[in-house]
């Protein structure tokens, strides 16, 4: 299989790592919450013959299933085609102690500034970013 990507897929890759990075960085943040997708290629990759054992098999350095996919747990993100926005999704879990409102305050801001930088470093101008945060569970 060819780990080559294609420019859209190198700068939708680029749009949930960068999303992932500033939200996970943000204090309050818990961690990313996986969505039932990601959550069951993990109980897969925990399965006799598709786990990590298999995957040295095929050799050093191999891809995990969320290298293969270009999946971020916890991000989604589309762009239609033509000039609208970026729509980013974060969903996260808040650390106990820390407000809700006020984690995805301060999420919202990091997550859309931090979008729009590796989409000017991607090429694309005056990147318009709509970053849309839900809270699944506070730890």
């Amino acid at each position: 299989m060819s780990q080559v990507m294609s420019g859209d897929a190198q700068v939708h890759a680029a749009v949930l790592r960068a999303a992932a990075g500033a939200a996970k960085d943000t204090p309050g943040v818990a961690f990313l919450r996986p969505g039932l997708g990601e959550l069951l290629r993990g109980a897969v990759a925990r399965t006799p013959g598709f786990g990590p054992a298999s995957r040295a098999a095929s050799g050093p350095g191999s891809p995990s299933p969320s290298g293969l996919t270009g999946r971020v747990p916890g991000v989604r993100a589309d762009h239609g085609p033509g000039p609208g926005p970026w729509r980013v999704r974060v969903h996260l879990a808040v650390r106990r102690g820390h407000r809700a409102l006020d984690v995805v305050r301060a999420v919202r801001p990091r997550v859309t500034a931090a979008v729009q930088e590796a989409l000017r470093t991607a090429g694309e101008a005056a990147p318009e970013v709509a970053v849309t945060v839900t809270v699944t569970d506070i730890t």
